[in-house]
């Protein structure tokens, strides 16, 4: 579906009959065609285009690129008798923060302009607010007027003159007791958790065998967890796909949303040139569509790079306030206030998503319950082949998102999501305090606290690739800043583990536990869990064989089932064409999953330091090399 538009057929002779009278009074289209702007073809097609999208008149024609914002605001200004007001020239009055917080202005498009005791004049948007203002201020000594002002023109001043205002509550809109504001505030003071952890090693010392073994008891019961859940899952996989609901009325048409898709940027200023492209490609109708590239106030060479693009209608610039906390959810949370769209999607820097997967997305949407809040895309990687690193990090994915995710969907437990190729219903969003601002694996704790607050999440087979991490020191960071992120998670999600339990159960308690919990008893500890090889060859090792025999061998019987299930899943992970290639290298990802020992311990020492650090990937650094690749795998559909 290379043009949204191409495919619509304007048949009915009906409609025909329904917008000659339309055009004999004054309507927006009747004002249009006074300018020769549009014809009489073009003001049907757009009406027949408006019965299947939720997109005003207005939008539509723009999105057709029969004429531009600046034609429309004349247009409707000439239809409602308005005057249309430039804010650079005549800002409003500062007062108008009295009557509409910055958000509420942002989100229904008004402000108060000028004020006198006799006269309220209100800067809109859209036209059709007015009857709601007037109902909504009610004061009948006070005379209501109107002016007309472009949205972005009302954007551009809220920001400028609000900025400190969002920038507050970007970081608080997540509530309290969900968020991990409260670790970051006393992080100064955490350092003694640390120096407790250290204690550990001269512990180590004195009685090694007894700490090798309540450390070995950890790993046994670890992965006993582990070999059970990745069982639940593969038996859950094996269930029948259940079928959508049937719709409440099944002869409605169901419009298509507008969409906003969220573009987190810092220091990306080396791909964007290719990022714009590959979000242009996107074939979803361009009046529905919103794509907002965010970056910091202090990236200068981002910014540069941005406005050197000459932007489309449908693409927009949110500049975020410099703050000492800077972290992509906080971006986000600032940027959604600028947003239109009923549906929010996010990707990346380095995102190369399928050309028909926002429409993918609107679709399950369409056809699936109210309870579900987001739908999480395929995550994949367009340079498995550049290293062996890469290979494994490709299996690594393959594992979670063709495997692990689909099961956890199966048996609607609660999913980890991606932080990118993942779009929520932004009524649900809104009502769960957003992003959780301190958290920097925001995406994994957004999924676990839907589904506290009753909703679920679901996937769709339509993927997005991404330049795998195939060096060893971003590898580590970039690893390092997810399991810090884990360990916030589970500080927030399990301060009441018992509570938690009764309240979503306890399978899907240990579920998340398995998740976010089990990779911080194996990571730190692979140095003990590394030996086991030797040992279960028969080779003697210090400390080790002083074991007893019965937890020696149930110990070497719980690794080894462990390993191979990992060798089995990743077999069946890589059953695709494009993923086959990697089945050879399965076996040495057995010297792939120790390297996370190292971003343990980096993570460990920032979360008693630096807990909020986002610890930034570097992107696109060989994406050049796959250009046509990237260009296949995008246009074939998974």
């Amino acid at each position: 579906m290379a043009n949204s538009h191409s495919q619509l057929k304007v048949v009915p002779t009906r409609l025909d009959e329904r917008i000659k009278p339309a055009l004999n009074q004054q309507t927006i289209g009747r004002v249009l065609l006074s300018q020769n702007w549009v014809t009489e073809g073009d003001i049907l097609k757009a009406w027949s285009i408006q019965h299947y999208e939720d997109a005003r008149f207005g939008e539509i024609l723009i999105g057709m690129g029969l004429i531009s914002p600046d034609q429309l605001y004349w247009a409707l200004g000439e239809l409602h008798h308005l005057e249309v007001v430039d804010f650079e020239s005549r800002p409003p009055a500062m007062l108008w923060t009295e009557y509409t917080d910055p958000q509420t202005a942002l989100q229904k498009g008004y402000i108060i302009w000028r004020k006198t005791d006799q006269i309220h004049t209100f800067a809109i948007t859209d036209p059709n607010i007015m009857d709601e203002l007037r109902e909504k201020y009610i004061s009948p000594h006070i005379t209501k007027k109107f002016v007309l002002v472009k949205p972005d023109h009302l954007q551009r001043f809220i920001a400028q003159t609000q900025c400190k205002y969002l920038q507050e509550q970007a970081l608080i809109c997540c509530p309290k007791s969900m968020s991990s504001r409260s670790w970051n505030y006393w992080a100064p003071s955490n350092s003694w958790g640390l120096f407790l952890l250290m204690l550990l090693i001269p512990a180590g010392f004195l009685a090694p065998v007894i700490m090798l073994q309540a450390a070995l008891s950890l790993v046994i019961a670890a992965l006993g967890m582990l070999m059970i859940f990745r069982i639940s899952c593969l038996f859950a996989l094996q269930r029948p796909v259940d079928l959508p609901p049937k719709p409440k009325e099944p002869h409605k048409i169901v419009k298509r949303p507008k969409v906003s898709l969220l573009v987190p940027l810092y220091k990306e200023s080396q791909i964007l040139e290719r990022l714009y492209d590959r979000l242009q490609a996107i074939a979803y109708p361009k009046e529905l569509l919103e794509i907002v590239y965010i970056y910091e106030e202090k990236d200068t060479q981002t910014k540069e790079a941005l406005y050197a693009l000459n932007l489309p209608f449908y693409m927009k610039i949110i500049e975020v306030p410099s703050a000492q906390l800077q972290t992509k959810p906080r971006a986000m949370n600032y940027a959604l206030d600028f947003c239109e769209g009923s549906i929010i999607g996010i990707y990346d820097a380095e995102d190369a998503p399928e050309i028909n997967q926002v429409e993918q997305v609107i679709q399950k949407f369409a056809t699936i319950g109210d309870d579900v809040a987001c739908v999480q895309c395929i995550l994949d990687f367009y340079n498995p082949r550049t290293n062996w690193m890469s290979r494994c990090f490709t299996i690594e994915y393959a594992i979670l998102f063709r495997l692990i995710i689909p099961a956890l969907d199966r048996m609607k437990m609660p999913i980890p999501l991606g932080g990118t190729s993942v779009f929520f219903r932004r009524e649900i969003l809104e009502k769960l305090g957003r992003w959780d601002a301190y958290n920097v694996t925001e995406d994994a704790d957004l999924g676990y606290r839907l589904f506290r607050m009753g909703y679920r999440c679901t996937w769709i087979k339509s993927a997005t690739y991404e330049e795998a991490n195939y060096r060893m020191l971003p590898w580590i960071k970039q690893r390092s800043r997810w399991l810090k992120g884990l360990f916030l998670t589970t500080l927030v999600h399990f301060k009441h583990p018992v509570e938690l339990s009764q309240k979503i159960g306890l399978l899907t308690t240990l579920s998340i536990g398995c998740l976010a919990i089990i990779p911080w008893v194996l990571c730190p500890l692979a140095p003990v869990i590394l030996p086991i090889w030797v040992f279960s060859f028969g080779i003697e090792l210090p400390y080790y064989a002083a074991l007893p025999d019965w937890f020696t061998q149930l110990l070497i019987t719980t690794f080894v089932a462990t390993e191979l299930m990992t060798l089995f899943m990743g077999f069946n992970a890589t059953d695709t064409d494009q993923h086959k290639h990697l089945r050879p290298w399965l076996l040495t990802t057995i010297f792939y999953w120790p390297i996370t020992c190292l971003a343990s311990y980096k993570a460990l020492f920032e979360v008693f330091v630096r807990p909020a650090y986002w610890d930034k990937s570097e992107h696109g650094l060989n994406d050049r090399n796959y250009m046509q690749e990237i260009k296949e795998l995008t246009r074939n559909s998974s």
